[in-house]
C-alpha cells in the first residue's frame, strides 16, 4: 500500500484510487434491498445520518470511523462552531446533539428533498473498528466516558465464572470475552451506547440509501480531502485533528496481539455478524482470513501475517 500524500498533493491531486460505488447486489443477497415506497420507513430513527443543508449533504457517521474529526468540520463548514475554537472529545460531541440534525424525524416532503443531496459514508475495516471501540471503551481505565462504558458492560459481557469475581470487581473485560458477546447472536446491539460496534450496515443503511461515495478509514486524510474539495467544493482549510483517544487498532501487531487468542469459532461468529459490512465494502472475505490469519498448526487461534494490511480494494 502506497504512502498517504500530504495535504497540499491531496489539494491538487484526485486518487484514482477513491471509489464512489458499491455493489447493490450484494444487497439483494442478504435480503437487504429496499424498494422507493420502503425508504421513509428504512430511514425513521436513522440518528446517524447528519442533515447538511447548507452543503447540500447526508453524512452518516460511525463510530471509530473519526466521527470525532467529521462532526467537528461539519459544525465549522455549517456555521456552528469557530474554526479558531479548540474544542474537547466530549465537547464536539455534545455540541454535535444540538446543532446537527438528522433525518430520524424529517416529514415525508422533506426527506424527499434532502435525498437528492450529496450522501457521504466513511468506513472501515470491521475487525481493527472492533478493536479500536474494544481499547477504547473497555480497556482503558481512569477516564469518565470508559469507566462509564466499563461500569455498564463488564457485568454483561465478562465470564460469570467464581475465579474471575475480583477481575469482574474491577469492571475488567478482556478482548476474548468482547468477541465472545459480539459473536453470539443472540446479542442484539440494540442498546444506544453498542453504536461503537454495531454494524455499519445497520447505522447507515447502505442497502437502502444509495451513497454518492464511500471513503475509507485506511486512506482518512486523501479520502476526506477528496469528499472536502472535489465533492462538496468546501475549500476546507482546518485539516483533520490528531485523535485524542488514539488506540492504534489498525497496526498489524496489535491486531495480532488481541486476536491470536481467539477461538476459529469466535472468529467465524464475528465475521458472520459483520459479514455484510466486509462484503459490501470490499474488505476481506472469511476464506481470506482464515487463510491468514490462522496459525499453520491447526489450532482454534487467530494471528496475523506478517505483510497482510487491513482489507482494502485495490
Amino acid at each position: 500500500m502506497s504512502s498517504v500524500p500530504s495535504l497540499e498533493e491531496m489539494a491538487t491531486t484526485v486518487s484514482p484510487a477513491v471509489e464512489n460505488d458499491y455493489d447493490m447486489k450484494i444487497c439483494d443477497r442478504f435480503g437487504e434491498s429496499y424498494n422507493a415506497s420502503q425508504l421513509p420507513n428504512a430511514m425513521k430513527g436513522m440518528g446517524h445520518l447528519f442533515v447538511v443543508d447548507k452543503l447540500q449533504l447526508l453524512f452518516c457517521y460511525v463510530p471509530k470511523v473519526a466521527c470525532t474529526n467529521w462532526k467537528r468540520i461539519l459544525m465549522i463548514l455549517q456555521g456552528s462552531l469557530d474554526i479558531k475554537r479548540r474544542v474537547t472529545h466530549m465537547e464536539v460531541h455534545q455540541r454535535a446533539d444540538r446543532s446537527l440534525r438528522t433525518v430520524a424525524h424529517l416529514k415525508p416532503a422533506e426527506l424527499r428533498k434532502v435525498m437528492n443531496y450529496t450522501k457521504i459514508l466513511f468506513v472501515r475495516d470491521p475487525f481493527t473498528r472492533l478493536l479500536s471501540a474494544y481499547r477504547d471503551k473497555l480497556e482503558k481505565a481512569g477516564r469518565v466516558d470508559s469507566d462509564r462504558f466499563r461500569s455498564r458492560w463488564s457485568a454483561k459481557m465478562a465470564s460469570r465464572t467464581s475465579a474471575d469475581r475480583a477481575r469482574r470487581q474491577k469492571n475488567d473485560v478482556t478482548f476474548e470475552e468482547f468477541a465472545d458477546y459480539l459473536a453470539n447472536p443472540s446479542n442484539t446491539l440494540d442498546i444506544g451506547e453498542e453504536e461503537h460496534w454495531r454494524p455499519i450496515n445497520r447505522l447507515c443503511k447502505p442497502c437502502a440509501i444509495k451513497y454518492d461515495f464511500v471513503g475509507r478509514f485506511e486512506q482518512l486524510e486523501r479520502d476526506s480531502r477528496y469528499a472536502l474539495n472535489d465533492l462538496l467544493h468546501s475549500n476546507f482549510t482546518g485539516g483533520l485533528i490528531n485523535s485524542t483517544n488514539l488506540t492504534n487498532s489498525s497496526d498489524n501487531a496489535l491486531l495480532d496481539k488481541y486476536f491470536s487468542g481467539l477461538k476459529l469459532e469466535t472468529l467465524k461468529g464475528l465475521y458472520k455478524r459483520y459479514q455484510l459490512d466486509f462484503e459490501l465494502f470490499g474488505y476481506q472475505s472469511l476464506q481470506q482470513l482464515v487463510a491468514e490469519l490462522v496459525k499453520p498448526s491447526g489450532n482454534d487461534k487467530r494471528t496475523q501475517g506478517k505483510e497482510s494490511k487491513p482489507g482494502i480494494r485495490s
